[in-house]
């Protein structure tokens, strides 16, 4: 008897946020963004995977005065990639000096990047060096949370020297990102990148748990909800992120 009524509490629940979709998915992408206004930095950092728009606000900032030197991390190259395109930190420095960024100010943070835990730790290096710098991260809005957790993880009390900036992206709204296929890729892949972030640096059984159950029906419902033909189209567009 029990099974029954569990079974029918969650078909009840499915349906309420079937039909209430658009009060609550809306919240989902904007959970994930922490950008705040800019502040003035000794460094700018572009966060890497993000060519299309991180560099543009980037150079933006840097020319408003907000940032003595913009930061690039040296990322691992993509497998089977290697010979066929540029390294991103080059394509990078050079879409900055196009922007008008002297090519002076540009630094490169050599290392085998492949996460964004492993920028930040890089990142951690140059401020045990310069205790007084400080440091604004440019990403993409639905990454600006997982981003600025890594920084609290990893640098402690040297994360009060860094502030977020969300960099705006053309491809999707937040306020119906479920309609487009870029829109609900960065959503629903961000989520997955912090479960695995949960399972791999510990957020705890009971959170995790939280987290695979939310990412099951934001899969479910979104694909449920977004009209087929703007998803074939819109899913070519989409470009992953870091």
């Amino acid at each position: 008897m029990k099974r029954v009524w569990w079974l029918l509490a969650c078909l009840i629940l499915s349906g309420l946020a079937i039909l209430f979709h658009g009060r609550w998915l809306p919240s989902l992408a904007k959970y994930l963004d922490v950008g705040e206004a800019p502040r003035k930095s000794d460094y700018i950092m572009i966060m890497g995977g993000g060519v299309e728009n991180r560099p543009f606000t980037a150079a933006a900032l840097f020319k408003k005065g907000w940032g003595e030197r913009i930061l690039i991390a040296e990322l691992r190259p993509t497998p089977g990639g290697e010979n066929l395109l540029p390294p991103e930190h080059e394509v990078t420095s050079r879409l900055l000096q196009k922007l008008g960024v002297p090519e002076d100010r540009i630094i490169v943070l050599r290392g085998n990047h492949a996460a964004t835990f492993h920028e930040i730790v890089t990142l951690g290096e140059l401020l045990a060096r310069e205790p007084e710098a400080r440091v604004m991260i440019v990403t993409d809005p639905v990454h600006t949370r997982r981003t600025r957790w890594s920084v609290q993880r990893i640098l402690g009390e040297r994360a009060s020297r860094i502030s977020f900036v969300s960099a705006p992206s053309d491809g999707y709204n937040p306020d119906d990102w479920w309609q487009t296929g870029q829109g609900f890729f960065m959503v629903t892949s961000e989520y997955l990148k912090l479960l695995f972030y949960a399972f791999r640096y510990g957020w705890g059984l009971h959170l995790t748990a939280a987290a695979v159950a939310l990412i099951l029906l934001i899969g479910i419902l979104a694909r449920y909800l977004r009209p087929m033909g703007r998803d074939k189209a819109s899913t070519r567009e989409a470009v992953p992120t870091s």
